[in-house]
């Protein structure tokens, strides 16, 4: 099931991703931490991933997040 903040971060990253962690977290408005926690569980689903540059983006294909909270 995807948390609040892990949708927010699945949010920001739709559009366009390669972005890092702290520019998730400056745009989100919140603490550094909550994004890598949240970074970090989607990548273990296989709903995000981090180049060799940490910016992070969305597999190819990717569904909404309302798909991912129904799981």
């Amino acid at each position: 099931m995807t948390s609040t903040i892990e949708a927010r971060v699945l949010a920001v990253l739709r559009p366009g991703g390669l972005l890092t962690a702290d520019t998730i977290a400056h745009n989100l408005n919140v603490p550094l931490w909550r994004v890598v926690r949240a970074l970090d569980s989607l990548c273990r689903n296989g709903d995000a991933f981090k180049n060799r540059r940490a910016e992070w983006q969305i597999p190819a294909g990717q569904r909404h997040p309302d798909r991912q909270a129904a799981r």
